[in-house]
């Protein structure tokens, strides 16, 4: 066994530590830049050593104890050992130095919006297991073994009490689980959903059948504070995707109400909302102090939360979305807030933008795989004075950056919001203009 003591010198894209073992890079899980650490190498490749961290020879200030017991076995959190302003930073400089490799952008002028370090998750996806009894809980980090644990510090603490009385529903009926190997079973996920502003909890059951036993869900109603509605999602396929095409309610209503940035939102049992609300709130007043212009488009516009938000400064908004489902949502939603300057388009944001004819300010919010080089020429091409780009990525977002900048744009801003404490995801903001 072999046992090597290197200097954690950074962090990478995905919370692991980076040392050099006779320059040759090694990944670390669990330590700190600026650590001395003695590791036990796991995996080794041409490019690269993989090293289990075994002691720490040198602590970082910012080290502390984590919260949870199960942290270093759950894949959920990935920084609970690090005081929560030194995560920040790691992010920060993990943004800088992604930003100046792939994009070659030398930009270390990064803004950062804090968040609440606990109980901030206005959503959990439970897999549901049956492995030496009944398992609900978070997948092991690179498995799909359940770890089960009592109590989630990330979750809001309404949904861990939700989660505690659904996991003694469903330990005391006889609901077969999903045995995702053997393609068996029934019950597959739980989802629950909560509005922060409202207090309204939406439930979703995700199962290969078209049934569930009536026990498992009757009278939660009234067990549950504030639950308006359940549902069942059915997804018969043999696939790691959680949710079905198929939607059947049981109890309540079909959607569930969020309030953010004083306007009222109706979502869906399978349509994505932000899980950071007061973070949000944030991205969406920095989105208001920096637009410009009577015309606006927002691509990949989602249920329409952003183009709903800021409608009332422009003169005509045009929201662009694939999703059908989330355009459908969107529309009821520019209604329930009286918005009648907004037009949706649902279709491939690639293609669709061609209908567009003027802009002045463009808001991006893509999914991982960013923008890419087709549709950016496209969007520089029509001029708009401002690009604000929303990114999940730092990788894809320095890619675009720097074909924007490459079409004559410049950097205005950039702005590290952390929607995700306690992980390794980076939500930023940046504003180019013309």
């Amino acid at each position: 066994m072999e046992y090597i003591d290197l200097k954690i010198e950074k962090m990478n894209l995905g919370g692991q530590g980076i040392g050099y073992i006779n320059n040759k890079v090694c990944f670390v899980d669990f330590v700190i830049p600026g650590e001395k650490v003695r590791v036990e190498i796991v995996t080794e490749k041409k490019d690269y050593d993989v090293g289990r961290c075994v002691e720490i020879l040198e602590s970082s200030p910012a080290r502390i104890e984590p919260l949870c017991p199960v942290y270093k076995i759950c894949g959920g959190c990935h920084f609970q050992h690090i005081e929560y302003k030194s995560q920040v930073q790691i992010k920060k400089d993990v943004l800088i130095d992604t930003l100046r490799h792939i994009g070659r952008i030398n930009s270390s002028d990064v803004k950062i919006h804090y968040s609440e370090p606990w109980h901030y998750r206005n959503r959990a996806q439970l897999p549901v297991q049956k492995k030496d009894g009944i398992k609900i809980g978070y997948f092991k980090k690179g498995t799909h073994d359940v770890v089960e644990h009592d109590l989630c510090y990330i979750n809001q603490r309404e949904i861990n009490d939700v989660i505690m009385i659904l996991k003694s529903r469903i330990k005391d009926s006889d609901v077969r689980i999903y045995d995702e190997i053997k393609h068996r079973g029934n019950l597959r996920h739980i989802i629950i959903k909560r509005g922060v502003r409202t207090n309204q909890i939406f439930l979703t059951f995700v199962t290969k059948e078209n049934f569930l036993p009536k026990r498992v869900y009757d009278g939660l109603d009234k067990e549950i504070p504030g639950l308006v509605g359940i549902c069942l999602n059915i997804n018969d396929k043999k696939t790691n995707r959680i949710l079905g095409e198929k939607n059947i309610l049981l109890v309540g209503t079909e959607v569930y109400e969020e309030i953010v940035d004083g306007k009222r939102f109706q979502i869906g049992p399978i349509s994505f909302f932000q899980i950071n609300i007061p973070v949000f709130e944030n991205i969406i007043q920095k989105i208001k102090q920096e637009v410009q212009g009577s015309y606006l488009v927002d691509l990949y516009a989602g249920v329409g939360v952003i183009s709903i938000c800021v409608a009332q400064l422009f003169k005509n908004v045009v929201a662009i979305e694939e999703n059908p489902l989330s355009v459908k949502e969107g529309i009821k939603n520019a209604c329930l807030n009286d918005t009648e300057n907004i037009e949706f388009i649902q279709g491939m944001v690639e293609k669709k933008f061609n209908k567009i004819k003027r802009c002045d300010t463009l808001i991006l919010d893509p999914p991982r795989k960013g923008v890419g080089e087709e549709l950016i020429k496209k969007i520089t091409k029509i001029g708009a004075k401002k690009i604000i780009y929303l990114s999940c990525n730092p990788a894809t977002l320095a890619r675009d950056a720097n074909l924007i900048i490459k079409d004559g744009y410049n950097i205005k801003g950039l702005y590290l919001f952390d929607m995700f404490p306690q992980t390794y995801h980076i939500e930023s903001l940046m504003v180019f203009e013309k």
